[in-house]
C-alpha cells in the first residue's frame, strides 16, 4: 500500500515537471518576443507584438496568465515534494536511498525551475519598461512634431495674412496713383483750354472792348434801377405814414 501511494506521488511529481518544463518554455519564447520588441525600436511590427503581449494581460496566450499558471504549478510541485518526503518519514515504511534520492532530485528541479522562472520573468519586466521608455520618447517626440508642425501652421496663415494685407495696401496705392494721374491729365486739359481762350481774345481785340461796354451798361443798369426802386421806397412810405 505504501509503495502504490509512493509510485502515485513520483508519477504526479513528473507531471507537474514535465507541465512545469512545457509552461517554462512557451514563458522563455513570450520573453524572447518581448525583448525582440522592445529592442527593435524602429520595426513597427516588433513594437505591435510587444504591444499586443502586454495588453493582452490575464487573455488567453498573454504572459500574465502563463506567470500564474507557472506560479500555480511551481506551488503544486512544492507539495508533492512535502507529500514524497511525508512519505519517507512515514513509521510504516523505512526510507530507502533511492526514495530520498529521488526527493532530492525533484526538490533540486524545483529549484531550477524557480530560479529560471525568476530569471525569465525578471528580463520580461525589463523588456516592457525598456519598450514603454521607448513608447514614451516616441510619443513625446511624435508629440512635439505634431506642436511644431501646428506652430508652423499658424506661422503660415499669419503670413498668409500678412500677404493679404500687403496686396490690399498695393491695389490702394495704385488707385490713388491712377487717380492722381487723372487730376494732373485734367489739369493740364483745363490749362490747354486757359490758354487757347486767351489766344482767342488776344487775337480779337474788339471783343475784350465789346465785353467791357457790356459790363459797364449793366452796371448803369442796374444803378438806375436801384434808383427807381428806392424813390418808389420812399414815396410809398411817406404815403402811408402821412409825411
Amino acid at each position: 500500500m505504501a509503495t502504490t501511494s509512493w509510485d502515485n506521488a513520483r508519477r504526479h511529481a513528473r507531471a507537474l515537471e514535465t507541465a512545469l518544463d512545457s509552461k517554462l518554455s512557451t514563458y522563455s519564447k513570450l520573453a524572447a518576443t518581448i525583448a525582440r520588441s522592445g529592442g527593435a525600436a524602429g520595426s513597427s511590427s516588433s513594437s505591435k507584438d510587444a504591444i499586443s503581449l502586454e495588453e493582452e494581460g490575464d487573455g488567453i496566450g498573454g504572459y500574465k496568465l502563463v506567470e500564474e499558471e507557472i506560479e500555480e504549478l511551481l506551488g503544486k510541485l512544492e507539495q508533492a515534494i512535502e507529500d514524497l518526503s511525508t512519505l519517507i518519514n512515514s513509521p510504516s515504511q523505512p526510507p530507502s536511498s533511492s526514495m530520498q534520492h529521488a526527493a532530492q532530485r525533484h526538490r533540486d528541479n524545483l529549484d531550477d525551475y524557480r530560479r529560471d522562472f525568476l530569471r525569465t520573468r525578471g528580463n520580461v519586466e525589463q523588456s516592457i519598461r525598456r519598450s514603454n521608455l521607448l513608447g514614451s520618447v516616441r510619443k513625446d517626440i511624435n508629440d512635439y512634431k505634431t506642436a511644431t508642425n501646428s506652430q508652423t501652421d499658424a506661422l503660415l496663415q499669419d503670413r498668409g495674412r500678412i500677404d493679404s494685407s500687403h496686396r490690399m495696401m498695393d491695389d490702394t496705392l495704385n488707385q490713388a496713383y491712377a487717380t492722381r494721374e487723372d487730376f494732373a491729365q485734367q489739369r493740364t486739359l483745363l490749362a490747354s483750354i486757359d490758354s487757347r481762350m486767351g489766344g482767342v481774345l488776344s487775337q480779337m481785340p474788339g471783343i475784350n472792348s465789346l465785353i467791357t461796354a457790356i459790363r459797364t451798361r449793366r452796371r448803369r443798369d442796374t444803378l438806375i434801377m436801384g434808383c427807381v426802386v428806392g424813390v418808389c421806397v420812399i414815396l410809398i412810405l411817406g404815403y402811408t405814414f402821412g409825411f
